[in-house]
């Protein structure tokens, strides 16, 4: 098997871990991001969430079922998620990779058990939300 010089373990050695790049949003404000993002859909506060997100991001929710393009389709899905009773909360630390962050949510619909949800983001320089994948699993059940 070769070894890919990007392995975990290249990527993980100080010697070689890659300067950061002062134009790119910092772990810390990638986390605020996400972690406000869970604030807002638990609180249903669509336009303060949909001003996360850039204006020509993607939201991918559920992944495979539903596509939205641009901040007015995404406005709308959160909108419309209202009518539904429901809040989250985040459930694992964020994990961030660059410009790239993920996390778990518990998802509390009423009526139903709780379940999980991972979310995988990708910001722009500016720190907005430029694509989401959202992967609720019903399955996945969360005691």
């Amino acid at each position: 098997m070769t070894q890919n010089p990007q392995d975990i373990h290249t990527l993980l050695a100080p010697s070689t871990a890659p300067e950061r790049d002062s134009t790119k949003p910092t772990r810390a404000q990638i986390c605020n991001a996400v972690e406000t993002y869970v604030r807002l859909l638990a609180d249903h506060q669509t336009d303060a969430l949909a001003e996360l997100f850039a204006e020509d991001a993607v939201q991918h929710e559920p992944v495979g079922v539903r596509t939205n393009r641009g901040r007015d389709e995404i406005r709308a899905f959160f909108a419309e998620s209202e009518r539904t009773p429901f809040t989250v909360s985040l459930s694992t630390p964020v994990t961030v990779v660059g410009n790239y962050a993920a996390m778990q949510m518990r998802v509390d619909v009423k009526g139903m058990p709780d379940f999980a949800s991972m979310d995988l983001f990708e910001f722009d320089d500016d720190c907005k939300i430029v694509s989401i994948t959202a992967l609720p699993d019903l399955k996945a059940r969360l005691d």
